[in-house]
């Protein structure tokens, strides 16, 4: 299996409208309403019966190539729902926890939220880690969806616009209980190349601001990270951050459709059906399996997903 990246972010939420504003006029998204969702779509999900429709928006980001890095947000008409990470704290496992974005400018960028209702985690910070040095604000918006925007020193990131607006997804954060069983999905199950692995114990960042984590504890709290890549020229990966030392609420049953959140992610593949089958021969267990329908704005798909040990589900389609 080859992935050139992450396609989209797929967000359900109780009001297009609400989520789209700030993101197309202080971010700079273009907005693009979309036909309501086929029934190959309400099956892959597994909506319940009462939902009378799926509504679509694509938010495709400044600078995106071939559309890649998008949101897509979907709303569930006729059912009740429920936020998948309610009241969410950054140690709290389950589903997605955020997607990562790239900024010039991370106070600009988070102040211009704010105006709309938006807050964060805590105020914007500088810290390193790895061979990272960033400064960053995990910004809260509506319906749970969490946006991590990061402003890179090093090593720099090219082609930024200046006056903030942010880049396509780059990545997507999960928070989880069992580190071990996490990596080993998507390394062994997925096939996915582990970009980098490392601990962190015995410093405040990222934390303390960054994730909300309460001081002094956040010195003492000793966190594993990794981030995992789909084979292929991809950005667009996973990061995975197990806090050993906090006990949280596990949303994972929550974190599925036609609940409110971070739905899934969404990666093209060069053969959706094969690459179910490498799956199925590793252990793993379709979440939906292939299936064939249309998936606008790019035409007849074939697509399946999986669904991770904690609750996240990554969706696979070839066009």
């Amino acid at each position: 299996m080859q992935s050139p990246g992450l396609q989209e972010a797929v967000v359900s939420t109780f009001a297009i409208d609400r989520l789209a504003t700030p993101l197309v006029d202080l971010c700079g998204f273009v907005r693009h309403d979309l036909p309501d969702a086929p029934a190959g779509q309400f099956a892959a999900w597994h909506v319940p019966p009462a939902c009378t429709r799926i509504e679509q928006a694509l938010l495709v980001p400044p600078a995106a190539e071939a559309g890649r890095g998008a949101i897509r947000l979907v709303r569930f008409h006729g059912v009740d729902q429920q936020v998948m990470r309610s009241s969410q704290r950054s140690w709290d496992t389950g589903g997605i926890f955020d997607v990562d974005l790239f900024t010039a400018d991370v106070d600009r960028l988070y102040r211009g939220l704010q105006r709309h209702g938006w807050t964060a985690l805590g105020e914007p910070v500088d810290y390193s880690e790895a061979h990272f040095s960033v400064r960053q604000v995990v910004a809260a918006g509506p319906d749970g969806l969490m946006l991590a925007f990061i402003q890179r020193y090093t090593p720099k990131v090219d082609g930024l616009d200046p006056d903030g607006r942010p880049s396509p997804i780059f990545n997507s954060t999960q928070t989880i209980a069992d580190y071990d069983a996490a990596a080993a999905f998507y390394r062994d199950v997925l096939g996915w190349r582990v970009r980098l692995e490392f601990t962190i114990e015995g410093q405040a960042e990222p934390g303390a601001d960054v994730l909300g984590l309460p001081m002094p504890q956040a010195i003492g709290a000793v966190r594993r990270l990794g981030m995992f890549n789909p084979p292929g020229p991809a950005i667009g990966g996973v990061e995975l951050i197990s806090n050993l030392a906090m006990q949280g609420r596990d949303h994972a049953a929550r974190c599925v459709a036609p609940n409110v959140g971070i739905l899934c992610l969404r990666y093209e593949v060069d053969d959706a059906e094969g690459y179910a089958r490498e799956i199925v021969a590793r252990g793993g267990a379709p979440y939906a399996a292939p299936s064939r329908f249309e998936l606008a704005p790019f035409g007849e798909v074939t697509l399946f997903s999986v669904r991770s040990p904690e609750g996240a589900i990554i969706e696979f389609y070839q066009v």
